[in-house]
């Protein structure tokens, strides 16, 4: 059996949180409510997007589904400035080369492929699952699940790697190991359940991963 990586995008292969957390500020002062970035960001990555703008919701009064479309609206127009992560690609190769199998499970929508696309790394997933599969949000692991069933993944080979502790939660609830990209100066604690920690893709961090 081969291994297999599971991947979360944002914050973990994209490097997309300024566009996010922009994207958020601004549909929240919008509606009337004036957050700090440094504030959204801690929530957007110890809980998640639609937490945050159910706390707007709440606050201004306008329905959270509305808000989520107009940050969709606003976030589209600022894609271009989605970049990889320093070291994404080589992670990819090398893991690859090693006879690794790639996935992507995301709560990120119909934006996932094309950005992938464009920043020349769709090729090396088998495929990208996301919100628009309609699976329960993190920390479900369903999506996970609908992965290791398809392809017939050994759960005991396969990890998930996410950036955040609902992807370490995510990937023990699917039963199968986990890994934190934790860099420095992330709001995210470690959770004390994942299987390992790194703090970058940097080439001595993929050899501790060809190492597991």
């Amino acid at each position: 059996m081969k291994y297999a990586f599971i991947w979360d995008l944002d914050g973990t292969l994209l490097d997309s949180y300024r566009v996010i957390v922009s994207s958020a500020v601004r549909t929240a002062a919008e509606a009337g409510i004036r957050d700090d970035k440094e504030a959204v960001l801690r929530k957007l990555k110890q809980q998640s997007l639609t937490a945050y703008l159910r706390d707007v919701s709440l606050r201004c009064g306008a329905p959270c589904e509305a808000l989520l479309v107009r940050y969709r609206e606003i976030s589209h127009e600022m894609t271009d400035q989605i970049t990889l992560i320093p070291g994404t690609r080589e992670a990819l190769e090398r893991l690859a080369g090693s006879g690794a199998e790639h996935f992507v499970y995301t709560h990120r929508g119909s934006s996932s492929e094309p950005i992938l696309r464009r920043l020349g790394i769709l090729s090396f997933f088998r495929e990208v699952v996301t919100s628009e599969y309609g699976f329960a949000p993190k920390p479900s692991g369903d999506g996970v699940r609908y992965l290791l069933n398809r392809y017939g993944l050994d759960p005991r080979l396969s990890w998930y790697v996410g950036d955040r502790s609902l992807d370490v939660f995510c990937g023990k609830d699917a039963g199968i190991r986990t890994l934190l990209y934790l860099p420095e100066g992330s709001p995210v604690q470690a959770t004390g359940q994942e299987d390992i920690i790194l703090r970058d893709w940097s080439a001595e961090s993929i050899e501790k991963m060809l190492r597991l």
